[in-house]
């Protein structure tokens, strides 16, 4: 086979001989869809310009896994119908929710700082003395300045850093309940046969609920063809898994409520009381009880 990542919906399908089979409906990994029917990648072909080709003849094709199964189906004697309906699996996976930002910033601000400082202070003072005469060492008659020096502290400015708190952050777990909602399909069979089986039982209730003038009423003008979608319905709602485990008057609500909305007997007019006994009859058949 080669290429599959050209094929798109809408692509004609031809069998080995060139017979169409149809349209391509759905393309997926591993498979596509034409005319309801799955067809495998690896049992396809080619594909071209003109369309996708299978390996088989095109009648055999469509044909042949109806076919296989019909005729296992025989040999065994039983048929299996799958129920087939979709359940939510719900994981859990680390990941990122969210962050918390800390963040820093500088300014600037004048800070006064009080010191005391000592210095010298340089007194002058002159004296008299009584006149002696000069001394060893003494300087006369030479001209220049005597320094003094002066001495005192004079402040020295310096900064340094040092840390005055923490801002800590620490992280902690919790747990929520959440409620994940999705769409899930789900099929029902309708078994018929038995249905058909249980028909004359029925057409038989019908027809002694006119007898007895029940809440049927003797002047129902209706035949049992008008009144049985109602057994139908009743049978069908007992088998259905919606209503699992579930007894009539529990799911009465409901049964009445689908009914007035979907079904087409409820255009007769008929009020649920009117109907309910032939609806409660479908379903007991059904679980088994009449």
């Amino acid at each position: 086979m080669s290429g599959f990542e050209n094929i798109h919906d809408g692509m004609m399908v031809y069998g080995a001989d060139n017979q169409p089979l149809g349209a391509i409906e759905d393309v997926k990994r591993d498979r596509i869809r034409v005319n309801g029917r799955d067809v495998s990648r690896d049992d396809i072909a080619r594909v071209t310009a003109d369309g996708v080709y299978v390996r088989g003849a095109g009648a055999d094709y469509m044909q042949g896994t109806a076919m296989r199964e019909g005729t296992a189906m025989r040999d065994r004697g039983e048929v299996a119908v799958p129920v087939v309906e979709e359940q939510l699996n719900v994981q859990k996976r680390e990941g990122e929710l969210g962050a918390v930002d800390i963040r820093k910033t500088v300014t600037e601000e004048q800070q006064s700082v009080p010191v005391e400082l000592r210095r010298e202070e340089v007194n002058v003072e002159r004296r008299n003395v009584k006149d002696r005469p000069l001394r060893e060492g003494d300087d006369a008659f030479n001209e220049g300045t005597i320094r003094v020096p002066v001495r005192g502290e004079e402040a020295v400015v310096s900064k340094e850093a040092v840390v005055t708190g923490e801002v800590v952050v620490t992280k902690g777990q919790t747990t929520e309940r959440q409620e994940v909602r999705d769409t899930v399909r789900k099929q029902d069979v309708d078994v018929d046969e038995n249905y058909r089986q249980a028909r004359s039982g029925f057409q038989e209730h019908f027809n002694q609920r006119g007898q007895r003038g029940g809440k049927r009423g003797r002047n129902d003008q209706r035949t049992f063809d008008q009144a049985e979608p109602n057994y139908r319905y009743g049978y069908q709602a007992a088998q259905n898994n919606r209503y699992a485990g579930q007894e009539f008057d529990q799911a009465e609500p409901a049964l009445q409520r689908d009914y007035q909305r979907d079904y087409q007997g409820a255009q007769t007019g008929d009020t649920w009381d009117q109907l309910r006994e032939e609806i409660r009859e479908g379903w007991d058949r059904a679980r088994g009880r009449s």
